[in-house]
């Protein structure tokens, strides 16, 4: 895998993180948020586990989508458990 692979793949866990949504209870008690929040990302990893590439150091270029595509799919079901809790994205 050549340099500008490396810088991309790097770039995007980095943008992907960056775009962390924050949530607030619809009834505006957002005591529970650490909680539910643990408990929605425990659910999603179950689910919809992020896929690791088999060299920890760099992903072949046959892997790079399923990391990809796994991070998304763990993302979505996060969101909608978050959802299912009452929360809204703010």
């Amino acid at each position: 895998m050549n340099q500008i692979n490396k810088l991309m793949i790097v770039l995007g866990f980095t943008f992907l993180s960056g775009c962390a949504t924050t949530y607030s209870h619809q009834s505006g008690n957002n005591s529970n948020l650490s909680i539910d929040s643990r408990s929605c990302d425990n659910q999603a990893d179950m689910q919809a586990p992020v896929y690791l590439c088999r060299n920890p150091l760099m992903c072949a270029p046959d892997e790079t989508s399923l990391v990809f595509s796994s991070i998304a799919q763990n993302d979505a079901i996060y969101d909608q458990c978050m959802l299912q809790k009452g929360y809204r994205p703010q």
